[in-house]
């Protein structure tokens, strides 16, 4: 019974790990048959993409910058200590006496300066620098919706290849079932061999079309892996709608042209950035006319110091007397005095500290009259660099338009050419249709049979290019517009 008891209980923890196994299996094959978005995709590739962390890390050092300019401002101060032995004849920096012995001195010191006045420069940078760090922060999203653009038109670019291999695929597949079946007519009699010919000959064709189909879905797909910086061992796999229609219609209803630059001039980054770039110019070029203006900085110092040559007298005792002069009377008198000998000691360290302090305060006034023509250059260069800017500013507006332009325009073909397609292909499908039903009865030669089917996979083909190209324009403009790249 033990036995048994074990036997069960292995086989229900056996149970357990074989359940485990099959569900984790079941979640890694479920997870590796996920189906990236489009926003899906947008977002990964923004979370890794190396030109928006440069760009955010650039933005990071604007607003390094714009502290520290306004750091600027505030005076500085410096500690400082000296420790240093003198040899030879000196003079004592505390004693102001000649010494030939070997001297021991320390210096301590504050210092403290500040800018009073120096023609606006700080606050000009100050201006400057906060300019730049909006600039940047700006073109962070300028950035982040190029990488955004980027992946969408890649994310299309793959949907149209997927489709396109089916739209190829379904017509191998009914070619494969026509040269079955001509093979059976030529058999019987019923055909001749130059048709059977002519419709293997075909299906060649078409097989050819189909690996050249999924080359170019490699290739597309490889680059929208490139451009979301996709590095999992899961291979990437996106949804592939069925039909581009519905989606279409989700953004038949655009707005006027006027409406869009309207919107896309007041709230997209690419100009707002341009306008903060200008800021900083301007405010770099009035810094620079602050060169041609006096300077005036304030500067404070306390210090104090010890030096061993600094002494005082411990005791003294009489030794005799010195003569020191004799006077001009007859007999001459003698001028004497005591004569004593002196012990000294080092004045103490905290005592010298104490006494040796000193302190300063003063006014520094600089006016400029010739500097070898540099700040005449720096003024010319910044008036330059203000021109650029305002420049680049126009420049990006001009952009921005011809593209908003473009893309409307393309947008308006788009449909027209939509609705072409939708046409030609109806006229065809209808055209290859009553070709077959020819060709079966024999009716019609296997060349103007194959004629007829490639211009109805033709028609296809087109049509499903200018769904896509037509999908692609409306979001392009809704992106313009502020909303999301969704389908």
């Amino acid at each position: 019974i033990k036995t048994l008891n074990n036997f069960i209980t292995f086989a229900k923890k056996m149970k357990n790990f074989f359940l485990f196994i099959f569900l984790f299996g079941l979640s890694i094959n479920i997870f590796a048959q996920q189906e990236w978005s489009i926003e899906q995709c947008i977002n990964y590739g923004v979370q890794n993409s190396l030109s928006i962390k440069n760009q955010a890390l650039n933005t990071e050092i604007s607003k390094a910058n714009h502290l520290q300019s306004k750091l600027a401002l505030l005076p500085d101060i410096n500690a400082a200590a000296t420790h240093s032995y003198n040899y030879g004849k000196v003079v004592d920096p505390f004693t102001n006496q000649f010494s030939m012995d070997r001297i021991q001195t320390n210096n301590f010191y504050l210092a403290s300066s500040m800018v009073l006045f120096n023609g606006l420069k700080l606050l000009n940078n100050i201006k400057e620098q906060m300019s730049n760090a909006k600039a940047a922060e700006l073109l962070l999203k300028k950035t982040e919706n190029d990488v955004m653009l980027n992946i969408a038109t890649l994310y299309l670019q793959v949907i149209f290849d997927s489709l396109n291999i089916t739209t190829i695929n379904q017509q191998v597949i009914l070619s494969e079932q026509q040269v079955s079946r001509a093979q059976i007519l030529y058999e019987s009699g019923s055909i001749s061999e130059d048709n059977l010919l002519n419709l293997q000959a075909q299906l060649a064709s078409e097989q050819s079309n189909l690996i050249t189909a999924q080359g170019r879905y490699e290739l597309d797909m490889l680059a929208l892996n490139q451009a979301m910086y996709y590095n999992d061992s899961i291979p990437l796999r996106i949804k592939i709608p069925t039909d581009l229609q519905p989606i279409i219609d989700k953004h038949t209803n655009m707005p006027p042209l006027d409406s869009i630059l309207l919107y896309a001039y007041n709230n997209l980054p690419d100009i707002k950035a341009a306008e903060w770039q200008l800021q900083a110019a301007k405010y770099s070029f009035r810094a620079t006319k602050g060169n041609f203006s006096p300077s005036l900085s304030l500067s404070l110092s306390y210090g104090t110091g010890y030096s061993t040559a600094s002494k005082e007298i411990t005791d003294y005792e009489s030794n005799g007397f010195d003569t020191i002069g004799i006077t001009t009377g007859t007999p001459p008198d003698y001028v004497i005095t005591p004569h004593f000998n002196y012990n000294y000691q080092t004045i103490p360290f905290s005592n010298q500290l104490n006494d040796n302090v000193n302190q300063s305060i003063g006014f520094s006034l600089q006016i400029p009259i010739f500097n070898k023509g540099i700040y005449h250059n720096q003024y010319q260069i910044g008036k330059i660099n203000l021109q650029i800017a305002e420049n680049n500013l126009e420049q990006t507006k001009l952009s921005l338009r011809n593209v908003i332009e473009q893309a409307y325009y393309d947008m308006v073909a788009a449909q027209k050419k939509l609705d072409a397609s939708n046409l030609y292909l109806k006229a065809q499908r209808i055209a290859y249709e009553n070709q077959q039903d020819r060709f079966e009865l024999g009716l019609l030669s296997s060349i103007d049979f194959m004629n007829s089917k490639n211009q109805y996979t033709q028609a296809e083909i087109q049509q499903l290019q200018a769904s896509v190209e037509l999908l692609f324009r409306y979001i392009i403009l809704d992106f313009y517009q502020g909303k999301s790249l969704s389908l």
